[in-house]
């Protein structure tokens, strides 16, 4: 019944690069989470890669956990209200994105 917002670690942060890891309350499975930023524009603009992937093999269909685990991350952070923001993503590029339910997850 959600929860899952929380047990987020930082595993390391540089300038162009964030790991973290995500562990869910119930079942205490495991995420991988990674960031890479590449500022452009004279350092006006910076894009973001992101991914989430469980350490479980078997975690094929996450009901979007891996795809809230960065959208959660982005929405705490402020950055989806911030001006420019743009997300780009699909099923096909993570996988439930579409009936994911972040506020669950």
């Amino acid at each position: 019944m959600g929860g899952e917002k929380c047990l987020y670690k930082l595993q390391s942060a540089s300038v162009h690069f964030i790991s973290a890891k995500h562990t869910t309350p119930i079942k205490k499975y495991v995420d991988d989470i990674n960031f890479r930023l590449v500022s452009y524009g004279f350092f006006t603009h910076c894009h973001v890669s992101a991914m989430s992937v469980s350490e479980t093999w078997y975690a094929v269909t996450d009901h979007g956990t891996n795809y809230c685990n960065l959208y959660n991350l982005m929405e705490g952070s402020g950055l989806t209200e911030a001006p420019g923001y743009k997300e780009i993503t699909s099923d096909f590029l993570c996988t439930q994105r579409s009936s994911a339910n972040c506020t669950v997850y």
